[in-house]
């Protein structure tokens, strides 16, 4: 588990990352939105399916994979129903998916996605001055349980632990969660606390 000192760090890097994401966001939207970061955990994947609502809660995805001097696996996660309230505040039209409109959605979830993601991978990379190669991020709308197998098959974690972000997203009265997860590789946080100067063992 993260000590009170590694835990700040994340903490610290998923609000820069909030940070870059809010204004892209509100660029997208034109209207203004904040978010925030409570807190940041290492946590089980049974912990974060249960924080999430459970594996068999269909949720809107965002996934990237980064490589270079640290590899891992980055997911961004958000319920349905309050990524079908962000898609509609970009559609400027109310929205649900699986409705006719759903391939409109998708493709302005696409969006959102990338600029959600996107965001937290270049905190990363800026806080940390990391020389990372990041994919093309994907889209995905599925239950929870499929689209945590879906980023085990893409990351070679050990132990099925991920850093888990608590994200809230606050736009146009609508009060929006997300979830964001870190599933690193070997040694990615080792090199993390190394170039941070933290104690590991501590």
């Amino acid at each position: 588990m993260l000590n009170s000192d590694q835990k700040d760090i994340f903490k610290e890097i998923g609000n820069i990352g909030a940070g870059h994401a809010a204004t892209a966001l509100s660029t997208l939207l034109g209207k203004p939105i904040e978010i925030e970061v409570p807190s940041a955990e290492l946590e089980s994947f049974t912990t974060i399916i249960d924080r999430v609502g459970g594996a068999e809660a269909y949720t809107a995805g965002a996934l990237l994979r980064f490589s270079g001097d640290i590899r891992a696996t980055l997911l961004f996660l958000m319920p349905l129903h309050d990524a079908e309230k962000l898609i509609g505040q970009l559609m400027k039209s109310e929205f649900q998916f699986f409705s006719d409109s759903h391939e409109m959605g998708v493709s302005a979830w696409e969006e959102i996605g990338n600029i959600l993601i996107g965001a937290y991978a270049r905190s990363i990379s800026d806080w940390l001055n990391l020389s990372l190669q990041v994919s093309v991020p994907a889209s995905a709308f599925d239950m929870v349980g499929a689209l945590l197998e879906v980023a085990l098959l893409e990351s070679s974690t050990p132990g099925n632990m991920a850093l888990y972000i608590d994200t809230h997203l606050s736009s146009a009265g609508n009060e929006l969660t997300g979830h964001l997860l870190l599933l690193p590789e070997a040694n990615a946080f080792q090199t993390v606390f190394q170039r941070l100067g933290v104690d590991i063992d501590g």
